[in-house]
């Protein structure tokens, strides 16, 4: 991947982590909106000023109600370039109360030609400017790449003379991350990727101000207390919550959000050297997560490091006992198709066969393989999915869901052929890499199968609502065991209605953790190590209208003990 960064904040992130939302709309008004008292003056750390031409201009209120702990001030005029926002409001802005630690800058739509040059210079100036000012840090929008499906056939028509360049802005403004370390880019473009949100097609109705408020607030809150490049974070998961000083190891969910560039992150047990592998990959306009199951180090803590500026959550899952017969690896790379003289792609129907028993410490006969599949190097949206090569599904099931230029990884045990392989198909071109960090030996109480649908939505038709519980019995019934620790499960998102998360967890359990994390109209997966619960079933709940997939390739029966899902960390909270 690209050390040169994409984009940042897909959507408001603590929406998309923990589901909470914060915008309101009300009628417009120009000037200062703030919650100090009269003659009070806001601190730097929480004054916040956006300069802005007529798209920024219709959020003034929604952003000031959802930033009601800030001082927010809004300028700007309709139809002025960037270089015209700076002269006229920025620089009549500095050495007042009103420019703060975080400046938002939303223009680039307003050019009568397009001059890649002139616009880089404009950034510069802009940036420069805010930074001499005594700005922390530059928060801009990237700009709406309007598409016709979103929006009305008149306002197609009149967007055509200028839209064609929208997507070129944008990727100037990522270029200039690699200029200005304090600047951070809003995923506006990532974000509006769906109907329903301008009056035209770029001017923001109601719902639209909102959303687009919701997602700089959840920006503003936690710019300045991100991770920072080449961080390692002890974890301490064992002794606490339910998890025995003495675990071998626990099954985590790692999320990442608001990542300024592209990057990685590695979980591994504490007192060892760092891994050369990775357990997710990251650009900066992906609030992405992954499982894992990760040895427990010394004084019962794991290790997460992150490779740049990024926050991290770790949600605990359940663990394995120290009698389990699960048993831990180094984590060890047994393919990368990138590595080869002349790289290959895999698509249709050419699976990619990987040697998984026998090799890198996993024994021939292991019943079970723990094992990180990424998705990469691809230009088109797709799906991947893996089984043993002698017993292929019918049906293709997803374990990884990809979008273009996007490392996508994904967790599985997957269940080796008679031969020792697993087969990996992608339905489009990719590369592909495939980690183990983990077995279960032959004799083991434990079950894998080929992947196996234990519900989809889609086949009645309407989403699953938001905030509705949907049950999925794991325990007794066609093909599943009359009892079992916990199931492994692939949980789908398809067709998400809104941003948001869904978590799935021990029916007769509260959860306050996430397990994927969705954006509109766009599929998502993650896998969860989840134990069953009232009346033997997993509750899966979305906070936004989708479509939910369940898939199961694993049955742990004994030696594993699963937990209502249990934040153990997040870097959000200082």
């Amino acid at each position: 991947m690209s050390k040169r960064a994409l984009v940042i904040g897909l959507v408001a992130v603590v929406a998309l982590i923990d589901g909470t939302v914060s915008a309101a709309v009300a009628p417009v008004k120009r000037g200062v909106v703030s919650t100090a008292t009269a003659g009070e003056v806001a601190s730097a750390a929480q004054r916040v000023y956006m300069v802005t031409d007529s798209v920024g201009l219709g959020v003034k209120t929604a952003l000031a109600s959802a930033l009601p702990e800030y001082q927010v001030t809004v300028d700007g005029t309709p139809a002025l370039f960037v270089e015209q926002l700076l002269s006229k409001w920025v620089d009549s802005r500095v050495g007042t109360a009103v420019l703060g630690d975080v400046a938002i800058v939303a223009g680039g739509y307003n050019y009568p030609y397009w001059d890649p040059a002139r616009f880089d210079r404009s950034i510069d100036s802009m940036v420069t400017g805010l930074r001499a000012a005594g700005v922390k840090h530059v928060i801009w929008v990237t700009l709406r790449e309007v598409k016709p499906q979103y929006i009305t056939a008149g306002a197609w028509n009149q967007v055509q003379p200028y839209y064609w360049y929208f997507p070129s802005v944008n990727e100037h403004l990522r270029s200039a991350l690699d200029r200005f370390p304090d600047l951070t880019l809003a995923d506006w473009a990532a974000i509006a990727d769906q109907p329903g949100l301008t009056y035209d097609a770029i001017h923001l109705n109601p719902a639209g101000a909102a959303l687009y408020s919701s997602m700089l607030a959840g920006i503003v809150r936690n710019v300045s207390t991100r991770l920072d490049v080449a961080t390692t974070t002890k974890v301490t998961v064992a002794g606490i919550n339910g998890v025995p000083a003495n675990a071998k190891a626990v099954a985590v969910n790692l999320t990442v959000t608001i990542p300024r560039a592209p990057g990685f992150v590695t979980a591994y047990p504490c007192g060892i050297p760092r891994p050369a592998t990775s357990n997710l990959n990251y650009r900066s306009d992906q609030t992405v997560a992954v499982s894992a199951i990760v040895n427990v180090g010394e004084n019962q803590q794991i290790c997460v490091f992150n490779s740049d500026r990024t926050h991290v959550i770790v949600d605990v899952e359940g663990f394995f006992a120290a009698d389990s017969g699960y048993h831990t690896l180094a984590p060890t790379r047994l393919i990368d198709t990138r590595v080869a003289a002349a790289p290959v792609v895999y698509s249709g129907a050419a699976p990619l066969v990987v040697a998984v028993a026998g090799v890198g410490g996993v024994p021939g006969d292991a019943a079970g393989v723990a094992l990180n599949v990424t998705i990469t190097d691809n230009t088109a949206n797709g799906f991947a999915a893996a089984y043993p090569c002698d017993a292929a599904p019918a049906v293709p099931i997803a374990l990884v869901n990809y979008i273009p230029n996007t490392a996508t990884p994904n967790f599985t045990i997957a269940k080796p052929a008679a031969d020792g392989t697993i087969c990996i198909s992608t339905s489009t071109p990719a590369s592909v890499v495939v980690d183990a960090f983990g077995y279960f030996p032959a004799g083991s109480p434990v079950s894998v199968t080929t992947p196996t649908r234990l519900v989809d939505t889609r086949l009645g038709g309407a989403r699953l609502p938001g905030g509705t519980e949907l049950v999925v019995p794991i325990l007794g019934g066609a093909r599943m065991p009359a009892a079992a620790a916990a199931a492994v499960l692939s949980v789908t998102a398809a067709s998400p209605a809104g941003v948001g998360y869904v978590v799935a967890y021990p029916c007769g359990t509260a959860s306050g953790a996430s397990t994927l994390n969705v954006v509109s109209d766009r599929g998502t997966t993650n896998t969860a190590i989840v134990a069953p619960g009232t009346g033997g079933a997993v509750c899966v709940r979305s906070n936004v209208d989708t479509h939910i997939l369940v898939d199961v390739s694993t049955w742990i029966l004994d030696g594993y003990v699963g937990l209502t899902p249990w934040r153990a960390f997040d870097s959000r909270l200082g």
